[in-house]
C-alpha cells in the first residue's frame, strides 16, 4: 500500500513538473475542437497570456472565458493564475513563440486571414489625434532618430528610408558597431525619437524612453501588446500593432502602421510641397549619377 502511495505521489509530481508546451501536446488529441483553437493561440501568443487580463485575452483570441477556463482545468492547473505563472517560467515577453504546427487545407488562405484580422485590430486602434500630433512632429522636428533593436531593426530601417524621402536629417540607430549613446547626445529639445518595440527588446527599453523624455525629445513608441507596460504613464505618443502569426511572427500590420505613418507626415508637409519634391528630384538625380538602379 505505501509502495502504491509512492508511485502516485511520484506521478503526480511528474505531472506538476510538465511544462505547459509539454502539456498541451500531450493533451491536445484528448482537446474539444474549440479547446484545441484555444491551445493553438496560447502557444503562438504566449506574451499575450502574460500581459493581457482574462476578458482581453478573450477578445483577443475570439473564444470564450469559460473555453479558455475549461481548458486550462484539463491541463491540469487550478486557475487561471497558476497558469500564467507555469508561463512566466517558460516565456518571457518579445521572446519567440511557440506555435504548434498544423495543417490547414490551404496555406495562403490562412496567413492572409491572420495578417487582415492584425491589420484590423492594428488600425482600429489608432488614436486619430494622437497619429496626426505625433506626425505633425516628425514633419517638423530639427532631427529624428529611429531606434529599433532585434526584429525590430528592419521595421525602424524601413521608417528612416520612407521618412528620408520627404525631409533630411533622419537618423536609424543604434548604427552598427557603436553604442547607442554615442549618437543620442546630439539629439535635444524639439527632437524627434521613434523607438520600435515589436517582438524582442532589450532589458534598457523602458530606461531608453525615460532618458530620451528626460532630455526633452519628443518620444513616440509603436510596439506590441508586450510593450503597453514600458509606456504607462509615460508622456509618449503609443501606437499598438497587433501581430499575427502561424509558425512565426508575420509583421506585416507593423510595417502597414509605418506606411499610414509616412504618409501622415507628407500630408503634414503640404506648405512645403515644393520643398519635398525638389528633394525627390534631388535623390533622383543622384540615382542617375551614380548609375545605382537598373533601367
Amino acid at each position: 500500500m505505501g509502495a502504491s502511495k509512492d508511485a502516485m505521489d511520484e506521478e503526480g509530481n511528474a505531472a506538476a513538473d510538465l511544462g505547459l508546451v509539454a502539456r498541451i501536446r500531450e493533451s491536445f488529441d484528448s482537446l474539444t475542437a474549440t479547446e484545441r483553437e484555444a491551445a493553438q493561440f496560447i502557444l503562438g501568443h504566449l506574451t499575450d497570456v502574460l500581459v493581457c487580463n482574462s476578458v482581453e485575452l478573450s477578445q483577443l483570441s475570439g473564444i470564450s472565458q469559460p473555453t479558455l477556463s475549461r481548458l486550462y482545468r484539463k491541463l491540469g492547473y487550478a486557475n487561471a493564475g497558476e497558469f500564467r505563472r507555469d508561463v512566466r517560467r517558460v516565456h518571457r515577453p518579445g521572446s519567440p513563440e511557440l506555435s504548434r504546427h498544423t495543417q490547414c487545407d490551404d496555406l495562403v488562405a490562412d496567413h492572409l486571414r491572420r495578417d487582415e484580422e492584425s491589420l484590423k485590430r492594428t488600425f482600429e486602434g489608432i488614436d486619430r489625434a494622437q497619429l496626426s500630433s505625433a506626425c505633425q512632429a516628425m514633419a517638423t522636428a530639427p532631427h529624428v532618430a529611429v531606434v529599433g533593436y532585434h526584429s525590430s531593426y528592419p521595421v525602424a530601417l524601413h521608417m528612416r528610408e520612407q521618412l528620408m524621402r520627404l525631409r533630411g536629417n533622419v537618423d536609424i540607430l543604434p548604427n552598427p558597431g557603436q553604442s547607442i549613446a554615442e549618437d543620442l547626445v546630439d539629439y535635444a529639445a524639439g527632437d524627434v525619437i521613434v523607438i520600435i518595440g515589436v517582438g524582442r527588446r532589450l532589458p534598457f527599453f523602458s530606461r531608453l524612453i525615460d532618458v530620451m523624455l528626460e532630455r526633452g525629445l519628443t518620444v513616440v513608441v509603436i510596439g506590441d501588446i508586450s510593450a503597453r507596460n514600458a509606456v504607462i504613464g509615460r508622456n509618449v505618443a503609443f501606437f499598438k500593432v497587433v501581430l499575427s502569426s502561424h509558425v512565426l511572427t508575420s509583421f506585416t500590420a507593423a510595417f502597414a502602421l509605418i506606411a499610414l505613418m509616412v504618409d501622415e507626415v507628407g500630408k503634414c508637409l503640404v506648405d512645403t510641397e515644393d520643398e519635398v519634391h525638389a528633394r525627390i528630384e534631388g535623390i533622383n538625380d543622384c540615382f542617375d549619377a551614380l548609375n545605382e538602379l537598373e533601367d
